[in-house]
C-alpha cells in the first residue's frame, strides 16, 4: 500500500536568480488565454505588491544593516502553491494569510490568475536570456493528490517528476543535477542539505541579467567610492551617467527616485535613495500606493548626473521563517489535523529554501570611456550619486507582477 501523498515530509526549495523577461511582443502572445481576465488578476498582483512591502519591513527589521533581496511573486506564488495541497481550513489559512480574500475572488480564480502571472517569466521563445523552471519531485512510491498535481502543472507551469528519496543523498545530487542542467549550468548545488525523512521536494529558478542603458549616449563606468556605512567605504565599479532620466524626490520618503529603462522589456524599475540617516525611517514608512505614485511620475525627466553601482547581489532565505513573518504558522504545528505536508500522521520534516540572484550592469560601456559633455553652467543639471545603502523595486508593467524587492547595502557582496 502506497503512502498518502502528503503524508511525510515536504521539501520546497525555491531558486531565484537575476531574471530576463520577454519583449511586448512575446508577452501578448503569451497572454492571449480567454478564460483569463487580466482585470482580476491585477487584484492578485496587488495584493502581492502589498504583502511584499509588509514581508520587506519585517525583514529589514530583523536585519538592520544588510541586503536584502528577494522576488515577491515567486515566493508568494510558492506559498500559495502549498494550498492547493490542503485540506480546506489550511488552505483558507494559507490563503487568508496572504490577505487573497481581499480580492473578492474564489480560490479557484485566484490560482488560475497565478498562471496569467508567472506565465511570462516562465516561457520565452529561444534562444533567450530568460532561464525560468519549477518542477516537483514525488518519491515515486507515494500516491499523488490530483488535485495538487493538475494545479501544479496547470497553474504554476511545473512538471512533475518521479524520484527515489529512499537515499537522500542520492536524491539531493539528483536534484541538484537536474538543476544545473535545466539551467545551462548557472545554478550550481540548489540543494544543499536533505533530511533523511524528506518525500517531497519543489525546486523553483528563475535567472535573469539586467542590462542597462541610456539614451543620450553619455555614459562611463569606473571605480568609485561606494559607503557602507559605519565608516567602511569600499570601491565598485560605478556607472556614471549625463541626460535625461526619470529622477524625481518623493518627500514623504525623504528620498530621490530614479527609474531606469530596460533593454527590450517592460519592466519599471526604481532605486530609492533616501537622506543620509534616513533609511529606518522610509523601510517603516514605505507602502506599495508609494510605487503607484513614483509610476504616474515617469513621464517627467530632468537633465541629470548619475552615479549608480553595478550589481551583483544573491540573498538566500528560509521559506518557512517567511511564512512565520506572514503569519502562517498553522502549517508547523504539530498539533494541526491537517497540513500540505502530513495526513493524520507524526510530523516529518519541512525545509524550505529561496535563493534570490540580481545582476544590473551597464550595457556595452568600457571602463574609464567618458563621452560625457561637459555643462558650462547654461543647464540645471542635478546630480545625484547612488554611492551609499538605497531600496530597488522592479515591476512587470504588463501584469504588475512584483520581481524583485530590497535593501542593497553591499552592490557586490563584496567582503
Amino acid at each position: 500500500m502506497t503512502s498518502p501523498f502528503f503524508s511525510r515530509g515536504l521539501i520546497l526549495l525555491v531558486g531565484l536568480c537575476c531574471l530576463l523577461p520577454t519583449t511586448k511582443t512575446k508577452y501578448e502572445k503569451l497572454y492571449e488565454d480567454s478564460s483569463i481576465d487580466p482585470f482580476q488578476c491585477r487584484k492578485v498582483a496587488l495584493t502581492v505588491c502589498n504583502i511584499s512591502i509588509t514581508l520587506f519591513r519585517e525583514m529589514a527589521r530583523l536585519s538592520a544593516n544588510g541586503n536584502i533581496l528577494f522576488s515577491p511573486i515567486r515566493v508568494i506564488a510558492a506559498i500559495s502553491m502549498l494550498s492547493l495541497g490542503a485540506n480546506g481550513n489550511l488552505s483558507k489559512h494559507i490563503l487568508e494569510s496572504l490577505r487573497f480574500n481581499k480580492t473578492g475572488l474564489p480560490e479557484a480564480e485566484i490560482h488560475k490568475c497565478f498562471r496569467y502571472l508567472l506565465r511570462p517569466i516562465h516561457y520565452s521563445e529561444e534562444p533567450s536570456s530568460l532561464k525560468s523552471r519549477s518542477s516537483v519531485f514525488i518519491h515515486q512510491g507515494l500516491t499523488s493528490v490530483d488535485k495538487f498535481v493538475k494545479g501544479v502543472k496547470d497553474l504554476y507551469h511545473s512538471d512533475i517528476i518521479s524520484i527515489n528519496f529512499t537515499d537522500s543523498s542520492r536524491a539531493k545530487t539528483q536534484i541538484n543535477n537536474y538543476v544545473m542542467e535545466k539551467s545551462k549550468g548557472e545554478i550550481a548545488n540548489m540543494v544543499k542539505n536533505m533530511e533523511s525523512d524528506t518525500f517531497l521536494a519543489v525546486v523553483n529558478y528563475i535567472i535573469w541579467n539586467a542590462k542597462i542603458f541610456n539614451n543620450s549616449g553619455c555614459r562611463s563606468v569606473k571605480m568609485k567610492d561606494y559607503h557602507l556605512g559605519h565608516g567602511m567605504t569600499i570601491k565598485v565599479p560605478m556607472i556614471h551617467t549625463v541626460g535625461m532620466n526619470y529622477l524625481f524626490r518623493v518627500e514623504d520618503l525623504s528620498s530621490m527616485v530614479l527609474s531606469f529603462t530596460l533593454l527590450d522589456v517592460n519592466i519599471t524599475t526604481y532605486f530609492i535613495l533616501p537622506d543620509i540617516g534616513k533609511m529606518q525611517k522610509v523601510e517603516k514608512s514605505l507602502t506599495y500606493p508609494h510605487f503607484r505614485r513614483m509610476r504616474r511620475q515617469l513621464s517627467l525627466s530632468q537633465m541629470s548626473d548619475l552615479d549608480t553601482p553595478e550589481l551583483s547581489l544573491s540573498e538566500t532565505h528560509d521559506l518557512e521563517s517567511v511564512m512565520s513573518l506572514l503569519g502562517i504558522t498553522y502549517v508547523f504545528n504539530n498539533d494541526a489535523n491537517s497540513s500540505v505536508a502530513m495526513n493524520d500522521t507524526v510530523w516529518k520534516s519541512f525545509k524550505v529554501v529561496s535563493k534570490a540572484v540580481l545582476t544590473m550592469d551597464e550595457k556595452g560601456s568600457r571602463l574609464g570611456t567618458n563621452s560625457c559633455f561637459k555643462n558650462d553652467g547654461s543647464v540645471d543639471v542635478t546630480r545625484v550619486q547612488f554611492n551609499r545603502p538605497f531600496l530597488i523595486f522592479i515591476q512587470d508593467q504588463t501584469n504588475d507582477a512584483p520581481l524583485f524587492l530590497g535593501r542593497v547595502v553591499n552592490p557586490k557582496n563584496y567582503p
